[in-house]
């Protein structure tokens, strides 16, 4: 357990470990907004203190447009995950297809649009994109430009969307 002292140093550490501000959101929930607000809080973090912090701290990124939904939505269990993908495969075919090439909605708040994800050339963004707007991920599927282990990295997710928009690629 962290103790409380180091807590209160490392939520004001802008240097912070983000590994230790993740383990004082979970052990500590009364921190949870001032892990959120620190620049070294990550965006999985975020989305997990969106979720399940503590009511100040999920009104403090509400403020800053944070919410479990705009992450694409609440943390799902990966048993009901797996049990969904187990569907049919003519059944889930035809949904994963057409979600791929539809185009997504950007809910991220760093201003990425699906038309950079589609386009870019620059592969720190395309990085950026894969990292911080998971809803475009199957743009950046699409996107000739992407590198190599992007590719590889996006066909592990298991989402159909992605998985349809790689294998548009080939």
């Amino acid at each position: 357990m962290v103790d409380y002292d180091a807590a209160v140093a490392a939520v004001q550490d802008p240097n912070a470990d983000p590994i230790l501000l993740a383990k004082i959101a979970y052990e500590n929930p009364e921190f949870g907004a001032n892990v959120a607000v620190n620049p070294r809080c990550y965006p999985g973090l975020k989305r997990w203190i969106a979720e399940f912090g503590d009511d100040r701290a999920r009104e403090t990124l509400a403020q800053y447009g944070f919410t479990a939904e705009a992450f694409g939505g609440p943390v799902q269990d990966q048993k009901a995950t797996a049990q969904a993908a187990q569907q049919p495969a003519e059944q889930a075919q035809q949904p994963a297809a057409q979600a791929a090439f539809e185009e997504p909605v950007a809910t991220n708040p760093y201003g990425f649009t699906a038309e950079q994800a589609l386009t870019t050339t620059d592969q720190m963004q395309i990085a950026q994109i894969a990292q911080y707007a998971p809803e475009l991920r199957a743009c950046i599927a699409r996107n000739p430009n992407t590198y190599p282990a992007l590719i590889e990295w996006l066909g592990q997710l298991g989402d159909p969307a992605i998985n349809a928009a790689l294998a548009s690629r080939q």
